[in-house]
């Protein structure tokens, strides 16, 4: 081998060891980032499963929440479809509601419901209801629903009767003494008139006219007990389908007598038929009578009254229309509160009967009114559905 081959052999082999060498290092390289690489995967598995752990944790600490919640809270899909809820949602909707509309297990596990948000079953329990929109993966997929909460309220709304009986009894104690005063005077007429009536210098025609104020005296004697009975009593007493037609035309030969009597006219609108509420007809009668005696008590002679009906979703509205003088602001927040009348005969007890009905069957009395121009005064109260009614 010639000088020059054997340089360019060493050549080679130096090339080779530098290879080798640039391999070695290059591949301790590589081992060190693999085993970096390992650490930081065997620490990042330990951190999911530590989250992991923490999310079951914390779904096993919401489902033992949610199995205690005494509400019940129901999941809807974006087709109102039930398709989730606690155990105190299937106490009360039942365990076959998962995978129905919404909208049917309401009419299946609900008698009627209010404006109020409140539901209300067969045996008079009452059901306070909210939701809120969610956003959920479910099986997989995303869904859009919603999520309802309902809660038992049977208790408080009780409790909020009792309250306002005892308010309305309240009022009644400290306004004892200006009712005493107004039956006093009626019944001292009444007694005055009877004893002229014994005389025997009286003619017919005295006679008749004794008789006819005694009676007066004592019609607002009846007046003045009816009102402060139904006021006590609030309105609701029984639980009966009331047609609002049937309920009108009682009212309509209710105050029939009245309207000849002040040559006032009365006109009844056509009302739609099926329209039923749920309550106590005698006291929804007294109520609406009480609304067509003030304005005839207050336009006085040749009143001309409207009543009518109008219907909003889920609500009846029952108004009593005049051509009387209206009122004015000052009257309007207080007109329906106990004792407060603006007329001389006047029980002070009429409107306020009148908002405790409606308040008693779940609704409100409201009035619209400008001086000079009349009011119109309406009761307004939660429908009966219409398949419930028949």
């Amino acid at each position: 081998m010639s000088a020059i081959e054997k340089e360019v052999e060493q050549k080679r082999l130096a090339e080779l060891e530098e290879a080798f060498e640039l391999f070695n290092q290059t591949s301790s390289q590589l081992t060190q980032a693999y085993e970096s690489l390992q650490n930081q995967v065997e620490d990042l598995q330990e951190k999911l499963a530590e989250s992991n752990r923490e999310k079951h944790q914390v779904g096993e600490r919401l489902e033992q929440l949610l199995n205690l919640l005494p509400a019940g809270v129901i999941v809807l899909d974006e087709q109102q479809r039930i398709i989730d809820m606690n155990p105190a949602a299937e106490n009360i909707l039942g365990k076959d509601a998962v995978g129905r509309l919404w909208e049917v297990v309401v009419r299946n596990a609900f008698l009627t419901f209010n404006d109020a948000g409140e539901l209300i079953t067969h045996n008079q329990m009452t059901f306070q209801l909210s939701e809120s929109p969610l956003n959920f993966s479910f099986d997989g997929h995303d869904v859009t629903g919603k999520i309802l909460l309902i809660q038992d309220v049977t208790d408080a709304r009780d409790l909020q009767q009792h309250i306002s009986r005892h308010q309305r009894l309240s009022s009644m104690g400290e306004m004892a003494a200006s009712l005493a005063h107004q039956i006093r005077t009626p019944l001292a007429s009444a007694l005055l008139y009877v004893s002229q009536m014994s005389s025997g210098q009286l003619d017919s025609q005295k006679r008749e006219k004794f008789v006819h104020k005694s009676l007066n005296s004592l019609r607002h004697l009846e007046s003045l007990v009816n009102d402060m009975l139904q006021y006590a009593k609030g309105g609701k007493a029984k639980d009966q389908k009331v047609a609002v037609d049937a309920l009108l035309e009682s009212l309509k030969q209710a105050v029939e007598a009245k309207a000849q009597q002040s040559r006032s006219v009365i006109e009844f609108d056509e009302v739609p038929p099926g329209l039923v509420v749920l309550g106590d007809q005698d006291a929804l009668l007294t109520a609406l009578e009480n609304l067509v005696s003030n304005a005839i008590d207050i336009v006085s002679e040749q009143a001309e009254i409207s009543v009518s009906v109008k219907t909003t979703q889920n609500l009846v509205d029952i108004m009593v229309a005049d051509n009387g003088p209206g009122l004015t602001e000052e009257m309007n927040e207080k007109i329906f509160e106990p004792f407060f009348t603006s007329r001389a005969q006047g029980t002070g007890l009429g409107l306020a009967v009148v908002r405790a009905v409606a308040e008693a069957h779940g609704g409100e009395v409201w009035v619209n009114s400008v001086v000079g121009r009349g009011a119109v005064f309406g009761v307004r109260l939660p429908l009966l559905r219409i398949e419930e009614s028949s």
